[in-house]
């Protein structure tokens, strides 16, 4: 055995490795510092953000009591919108296209309004002669689509050489 091998004097440790490896891990813990700082500082972030809506929410609900008479003039406006909603569902072209089939020659309509949501009918025209508007009514009495047909106003015109007569007519009419 040789025992004149000194120890001390020559180094074994690599320290340049070690040096690269306290520089990796040091690194990689800096790299998750950051990473935790950002994560805090957007969930702080997302809590305030949290806490103004929830007291936007709170006050909005506190604020928000409607009284009597605003609930009141709403369903009158929804009412309104409901029967013109009403209205536009009902079936206008096969009521005018009975009209047209029925109205004779020599009366000209002249008005068409619509009551109690389209179940009863103001009925204004013109016509040359009484007949004209007795061949009218009878054949709107006729039909299957109006009834309870009545002559509720009648006036004569005259228009320079030539007479006429307005009348107004009210009647029912089916839903079909």
């Amino acid at each position: 055995m040789n025992f004149s091998i000194n120890l001390a004097t020559r180094v074994y440790v690599d320290f340049r490795k070690v040096n690269i490896g306290f520089l990796a891990a040091g690194l990689l813990l800096s790299i998750w510092l950051f990473f935790s700082i950002y994560m805090i500082v957007d969930n702080a972030a997302q809590l305030e953000k949290l806490a103004q809506y929830s007291d936007r929410l709170n006050r909005g609900t506190a604020k928000s009591k409607v009284s009597d008479s605003q609930y009141s003039a709403f369903q009158a406006s929804v009412k309104t919108v409901n029967s013109i909603l009403y209205k536009r569902s009902y079936d206008w072209l096969l009521l005018l296209s009975n009209l047209e089939r029925l109205i004779p020659e020599g009366v000209s309509l002249r008005a068409l309004e619509p009551s109690d949501k389209g179940a009863t009918l103001k009925l204004s025209a013109s016509a040359r002669n009484f007949a004209a508007v007795r061949r009218f009514i009878e054949n709107l009495e006729g039909s299957k689509v109006f009834k309870e047909v009545y002559l509720t106003d009648q006036t004569t015109v005259k228009e320079g050489t030539q007479k006429g007569l307005n009348f107004t007519v009210v009647c029912k009419v089916s839903a079909s």
